[in-house]
C-alpha cells in the first residue's frame, strides 16, 4: 500500500525531483525551510547509521554482545529517521506540486473567462 502511494506521488509531481532525497522536491517549490528540515533530518539519520554501524562491527570484533545490541538498535533508529524523513520529502513534494499545477489551471480559467467577457463587450 506504501508502495502504491509513493508511486502515485512521484507521478504527480516534476520528473525526477520527487524521489530526489534531502527535500530537493520540496526546495524546488520554493519551500527553503523545509527543504532543511528534511535535509536535516535525513542528514542526522544517515550519519547516525553510519556511526552506529562502526561501533556495532568494532563490538562485534570484540565479542561485546550487549554493545553489539546497543549499538544495532541505534542504527535502525537511524534508518528510520532517515526513511521517515525521505517519505515525508516526497508525499510534500508531490504534494506542493499538485497545488501548483491546480493554481496554474485556475489562473488559466480565470484569464479565459476575463478575455470572454472582453471580447463580449467589445463585440456589443
Amino acid at each position: 500500500m506504501l508502495a502504491l502511494a509513493l508511486i502515485s506521488s512521484a507521478l504527480a509531481a516534476p520528473p525526477g525531483l520527487t524521489l530526489v532525497p534531502f527535500g530537493v522536491g520540496v526546495y524546488a517549490h520554493g519551500k527553503p525551510v523545509r527543504g532543511v528540515v528534511y535535509s536535516a533530518t535525513q542528514g542526522a539519520g544517515i550519519a547516525t547509521l553510519a556511526v552506529a554501524t562502526t561501533n556495532a562491527y568494532a563490538a562485534a570484533l570484540e565479542e561485546d554482545e550487549a554493545t553489539f545490541t546497543q549499538w544495532q538498535a541505534i542504527s535502525i533508529a537511524g534508518v528510520s529517521v532517515a526513511a521517515a524523513s525521505y517519505i515525508a520529502s516526497v508525499f510534500d513534494g508531490s504534494r506542493l506540486h499538485e497545488l501548483e499545477v491546480a493554481s496554474e489551471q485556475t489562473r488559466a480559467r480565470v484569464s479565459g473567462w476575463d478575455q470572454a467577457v472582453a471580447r463580449a463587450a467589445t463585440a456589443r
